[in-house]
């Protein structure tokens, strides 16, 4: 039986190894995850790649807002893709957009062919698109690995509709990476409704260590019981 993935967001350390501990199979690395992730040091790239047992993809976003970088910000993007590259890490996750909010192919290619045998995931950039079939389409001819989307919508669930429509529209030319709002009582009916085979949530849990109020990190139980959950699905 094909089994279904689960990547888990971690955007600290003590995200990253709480997801490991709840036995996810695969890593996405990012800091700022309250501005909806960032490029995260290499620090912890480093420390990640040389001490996680899960495959870690890294995130290459250098700033919060819209996905129309300029040549500096591709430029900074590409470094970060060069570092990831030559530490041996297994992928990264870009999304690259133009004032019509269609893919820039051309960025995009480039980012493609830095990555070299990383695989590139295409973020949820692709939920802003105008043309969301045009869209796959670009995508999938610039070389992606596999596409995050929440099917355009805020979330998966309210996505779900869209996403069937993606996954049978993709066929096995792509993966689609299910993410937005998958929790213990929602991941089962997503999957089975969209059929994805990869399913990507952050399983945060508040932590109040200081006067200062709560902080949210990936929680090991809570990542545990939706991998349960998902391990538990018949394809």
């Amino acid at each position: 039986m094909n089994s279904i993935t689960a990547e888990v967001c971690a955007s600290s350390l003590n995200s990253a190894l709480a997801a490991v501990k709840g036995g996810a199979d695969r890593i996405e690395l990012c800091q700022a995850l309250q501005l909806d992730g960032l490029t995260p040091s290499h620090a912890l790239i480093s420390y990640c790649r040389n001490n996680l047992s899960i495959p870690v993809f890294v995130l290459i976003r250098p700033r919060e807002g819209n996905f129309i970088y300029n040549d500096n910000e591709t430029l900074i993007m590409m470094e970060d893709i060069d570092y990831c590259r030559n530490l041996g890490i297994k992928g990264v996750v870009v999304g690259f957009l133009d004032r019509d909010c269609e893919v820039d192919k051309a960025r995009l290619k480039e980012a493609v062919k830095k990555a070299g045998a990383m695989e590139v995931t295409f973020h949820r950039a692709f939920d802003v698109c105008a043309d969301w079939e045009r869209a796959l389409e670009d995508i999938i001819e610039c070389g992606c690995s596999r596409i995050l989307a929440s099917g355009q919508a805020a979330d998966s669930y309210q996505g779900s509709e869209r996403l069937k429509q993606i996954v049978a529209k993709a066929g096995d030319r792509i993966k689609i990476l299910v993410g937005g709002g998958i929790n213990p009582g929602n991941v089962r009916e997503i999957l089975d409704y969209t059929k994805a085979r990869e399913v990507h949530f952050s399983a945060k849990s508040p932590v109040c260590d200081n006067a200062d109020g709560a902080r949210f990190e990936t929680s090991p139980e809570l990542v545990r019981e939706i991998v349960s959950i998902v391990n538990n699905i018949t394809i």
